[in-house]
């Protein structure tokens, strides 16, 4: 694909152990990509802070302060460590959130309902999405919520719904198309229906009639540009997305929202 004029940004890359930072920024030089929101990943996801580093919250925000131009990190919180006030069991998942938000300076949240074990609706109105409010309000800024949404019935698109609709604030991004896999439930309806939902386009490079399905039902504006990026041996990764995107979306302008406008109109960015 020929370099846009616009920066091209990725709203999905995992970095640590299988990806250093680094991996990651020789193939964004070399596709053209600007900048990437990274996060750790989900399945390696490990507490205390700093043991196995790569794969904890620290490194991210350490990436993110080495490369600030180029990487912006998410935390990867599981919001099921949400303690037992009754026993003195501390909130662990809300203090993660303050402390990667206040502390390490991270951006928003990604979250792996499949991997730890949660439905994404079981959110609404928790302890930690009002923390997260609180948050933005205290910040003025958005903190959106990048939250995998593929083939388990935890984190089906109606389930996203429920949790746009009791926190209509916080941006909240489908990853894989919202629902790429859901062959037997397909719906679009949550998107539509509510302003802060969103989609990324993770995994979808087989297939550019699905992009163009979903940009019908619910706008192209809802669509981010994500890879998955996840390993140090993705390299022919970008250049699959870019021809699949190049096919979907032949229009410069409808492509170029898809490949960083819409996200940095999220994060705020000029």
């Amino acid at each position: 694909m020929p370099r846009s004029s616009a920066p091209v940004i990725d709203a999905h890359c995992h970095i640590g152990s299988y990806c250093l930072a680094e991996d990651l920024l020789k193939m964004m030089d070399a596709a053209g990509v600007d900048r990437a929101v990274v996060f750790n990943h989900p399945w390696a996801w490990t507490l205390p802070r700093k043991d196995n580093y790569h794969n904890t919250n620290d490194y991210i925000a350490d990436m993110q302060a080495k490369y600030p131009e180029r990487l912006t990190g998410f935390a990867c919180i599981n919001p099921r460590y949400t303690g037992d006030p009754e026993l003195g069991i501390p909130n662990i998942s809300v203090e993660e959130l303050v402390r990667c938000v206040d502390e390490l300076g991270l951006q928003g949240l990604k979250l792996h309902p499949e991997n730890h074990c949660f439905p994404i609706d079981f959110l609404a109105g928790s302890t930690f999405m009002r923390t997260l409010s609180r948050l933005q309000k205290r910040k003025k800024r958005k903190i959106p919520i990048l939250s995998h949404g593929m083939t388990t019935i935890g984190c089906m698109p109606d389930q996203f719904g429920t949790l746009a609709a009791a926190h209509p604030d916080v941006p909240i991004i489908i990853a894989h198309g919202a629902g790429f896999q859901n062959l037997y439930f397909p719906s679009y309806d949550p998107l539509k229906r509510h302003a802060n939902l969103y989609a990324d386009t993770a995994m979808t490079t087989i297939d550019d009639a699905h992009l163009r399905g979903v940009a019908r039902n619910v706008g192209v504006k809802k669509i981010l540009f994500g890879s998955d990026h996840f390993s140090r041996d993705h390299g022919n990764l970008y250049g699959n997305f870019f021809y699949v995107l190049e096919r979907a979306f032949p229009d410069k302008k409808e492509r170029e929202a898809i490949l960083g406008g819409n996200l940095a109109g999220i994060m705020g960015w000029k």
